[in-house]
């Protein structure tokens, strides 16, 4: 996911100071207490089940995407349930962002400060079209801690066995109590706050076995559940591929962040060899055995800034797409060679494939994805046998319906 504090500008995974490119990566409402968790009233809870089955059918997760409140900006946050509204059909899962980590062991339906439950929370257009309401599209929301003190609650909690112990209970009573379909966990950023002596090893220990006793506890119930992460090629940082993926019904990789929102400068948001190296290194997971528990997340939302770390300015970001082919008109270009001379952290540099872009008069520059630049993503994700494609965020994707025709053709039902 992202988090937006503004209708254009945001900020995202890794707001860390870095330079290079690429650092993004690893980067009276209501109150539900672990111990005591209140039902929402939206159905009837459902009875008791037997463990769900670990992958479900071939294909049962091929296709979904997020939904979220844009901050400042109800007109967009509309046009994204409106979108899911027309096109549900379209959709296997939705995650509709409805939850945040208040502390160790509560969450709350609101952001950070406010009081009133955030834009969408329960709204008919998601209860009607999916399970809740008798249809066949799955309602898994969206649990996330991205802002610094969430993280910290997170961090604590997955080190205290008690407070471990509480954060799942909680959980599974968010889903249980309000007839959710299972919940997509997103809990961010955890090596950013690390303290003295705490190493990286071991939170992706603690991680890992939180992920896997949470696993367990929802399909006791009968219950799913995803992950969001970032878009790694190897072990050695927090989020495990091979680990999580072990315990998860479905793995959301988030796609995009390459450059970000609050960044030095922009450039293209998810450069293709990038990608194309995150699913090489899933398919050597266990054999490749996993590759279908996996999702590409796609970018629907560009950023805009100077191209130069030295260029000035801030780095901000237009969501959803529609905005940046506003901003962009027509007679963009569809490459770069930025790529060329921005170089991930180890120094690695990557082919940025189709990059829709254009220089504005304002001496700004506009990077974003077109439905051609992301069908080659789609693409990269089906012949690497990936099980499917999610996106940040529902509504405003280019093309339209088209978008949706493109992404039946690579993942049919």
């Amino acid at each position: 996911m992202k988090l937006y504090r503004h209708a254009l500008p945001f900020l995202c995974a890794a707001a860390a100071a870095a330079a290079s490119c690429g650092g993004g990566v690893e980067r009276a409402p209501l109150l539900v207490d672990a111990t005591i968790a209140e039902p929402t009233a939206l159905s009837t809870p459902a009875p008791d089940a037997p463990d769900a089955p670990r992958d479900g059918e071939p294909g049962d997760h091929r296709f979904c995407g997020w939904l979220h409140e844009f901050l400042g900006d109800p007109a967009s946050t509309e046009l994204g349930y409106d979108t899911f509204a027309a096109h549900a059909g379209a959709f296997d899962v939705v995650h509709p962002k409805w939850w945040r980590v208040a502390s160790p062991t509560t969450f709350e339906n609101h952001p950070r400060g406010r009081s009133t439950p955030f834009g969408g929370f329960h709204d008919r257009r998601v209860l009607d079209a999916t399970t809740a309401g008798g249809g066949r599209t799955r309602l898994v929301p969206l649990v996330a801690a991205v802002d610094r003190p969430d993280v910290a609650a997170v961090h604590a909690m997955i080190h205290d066995p008690a407070l471990r112990a509480e954060h799942v209970a909680g959980l599974v009573a968010i889903a249980v109590d309000n007839g959710y379909d299972g919940l997509d966990v997103d809990y961010e950023h955890l090596s950013s706050v690390l303290g003295p002596g705490e190493t990286v090893e071991a939170e992706r220990a603690a991680f890992s076995a939180f992920v896997d006793e949470l696993a367990r506890a929802l399909h006791a119930r009968g219950k799913t559940l995803s992950l969001a992460v970032p878009a790694v090629a190897s072990a050695r940082g927090v989020y495990d591929y091979e680990a999580l993926s072990a315990s998860a019904d479905h793995v959301h990789v988030m796609g995009y962040d390459y450059h970000w929102g609050g960044g030095s400068h922009a450039g293209p948001v998810a450069p293709l060899g990038w990608l194309e190296r995150t699913v090489a290194y899933i398919g050597g997971i266990d054999g490749g055995a996993r590759r279908e528990r996996f999702l590409l997340g796609l970018p629907n939302y560009g950023l805009l800034g100077p191209e130069a770390a030295e260029g000035g300015g801030a780095v901000v970001g237009c969501e959803p797409l529609s905005k940046c082919r506003e901003l962009a008109g027509d007679g963009y270009e569809t490459s770069t060679d930025h790529m060329g001379r921005c170089a991930e952290d180890g120094g690695e540099r990557f082919a940025a494939g189709r990059a829709p872009n254009r220089a504005l008069p304002s001496g700004q520059h506009l990077f974003f994805e077109d439905l051609e630049s992301l069908e080659e993503k789609v693409s990269a994700a089906r012949q690497g046998g990936l099980g499917g494609v999610t996106y940040w965020s529902i509504g405003g994707e280019p093309g339209g319906a088209a978008f949706f025709s493109m992404i039946e053709r690579h993942f049919p039902r």
